[in-house]
């Protein structure tokens, strides 16, 4: 589903929110004058006052700025008997307020001050459900919660950086990536390494922070994407792409792990980067195998796209397997 589709959705959800939430308010008020002797009537004038100052202002050919000046005293005078009539009825002073889920939008899902934007709300809800349609509903990956103590800070032979500087590197790099975005360095990324290095972390805090920025991104596995692949590949419908293709940000973890299939696997996935290339859309990839495995499995055509270093940038991940650190602390907790 597209980000477009799940704010009609939403929209809808916040009609239906208001309409029976004005429901639960007529209920409230019903039930408030049938309690409270004299109560509608009092309701009932301060709502034709209300009616007549809004009337008279514009409709009044004079406009002369005193017209209503005594509405605003008369409001009050109505406001105070309403509140001492529910009183008398046992009633708080606010009980005839709006219902309203979201006090901010009153259930709009915009705020229109100082322009028109979505209400905090209804952010947090479609961002919510974006994630989910990407299947990270329940990823907790992201930036703010990529824990550096996870990785070795002591420099191995032969090595410039450590593995918490690489890794950092690479967090900065992808942040940096998903915050700039369309305007990137590079339009793709290639994260590798081997496993439990925090490759598929990223791929997720990339997602997170895009969502944010109202960036509807597609995420895959590479052993999905070669399902979709074969399907579109037997049943001759390229539609079935269609959702990899026009994306504006692809990101596919763990290439690699998928099957080898002759004429599909190798053939789509070379379709795939071209035609996004060629097309400008953004690509980021993980994968445990080297340049040399990319290119041997893949073929020479794929592994020189991969290494262009115009269109892709390569971060490389070393170390320790930090999942393994992650579980032997699980176990000691």
């Amino acid at each position: 589903m597209t980000r477009e589709k799940l704010i009609l959705e939403l929209q809808q959800e916040y009609a239906d929110r208001r309409e029976e939430n004005m429901r639960l308010y007529d209920q409230r008020r019903e039930e408030a004058c049938q309690r409270c002797s004299g109560l509608r009537q009092l309701l009932d004038a301060r709502h034709a006052a209300i009616l007549s100052g809004v009337r008279t202002s514009l409709l009044s050919r004079s406009k002369k700025p005193g017209e209503n000046a005594q509405l605003p005293n008369a409001m009050a005078l109505m406001n105070q008997r309403i509140a001492e009539t529910l009183a008398e009825g046992g009633l708080p002073a606010n009980a005839l307020e709006p219902v309203y889920t979201c006090p901010i939008c009153r259930d709009e899902g915009y705020v229109y001050e100082p322009s028109r934007q979505m209400c905090r709300c209804m952010q947090q809800e479609l961002n919510r459900r974006m994630l989910d349609v990407l299947g990270l509903g329940a990823s907790a990956a992201s930036f703010e919660t990529f824990d550096e103590s996870l990785f070795n800070e002591e420099k191995l032979e032969g090595e410039k950086l450590s593995q918490r500087q690489r890794a950092l590197m690479a967090r900065n790099t992808c942040q940096q990536y998903a915050d700039s975005f369309p305007a990137t360095v590079t339009p793709n990324l290639l994260l590798m390494g081997k496993s439990g290095l925090g490759k598929t972390f990223l791929l997720h805090a990339i997602a997170h922070r895009l969502v944010e920025r109202d960036v509807m991104p597609a995420y895959t596995s590479a052993y999905h994407l070669l399902e979709v692949a074969r399907k579109a590949y037997f049943e001759n419908d390229s539609s079935r792409l269609a959702g990899l293709m026009e994306a504006p940000v692809l990101l596919i973890d763990d290439l690699g792990t998928e099957p080898l299939m002759q004429n599909i696997t190798i053939e789509q996935l070379f379709n795939l980067l071209n035609e996004r290339q060629m097309n400008r859309r953004h690509t980021v990839i993980s994968t445990n195998l080297t340049m040399a495995e990319l290119k041997e499995r893949y073929t020479e055509r794929i592994a020189s796209r991969l290494q262009d270093d115009t269109s892709w940038r390569r971060l490389m991940l070393t170390g320790d397997d930090v999942r393994r650190k992650l579980k032997r602390g699980s176990e000691k907790a």
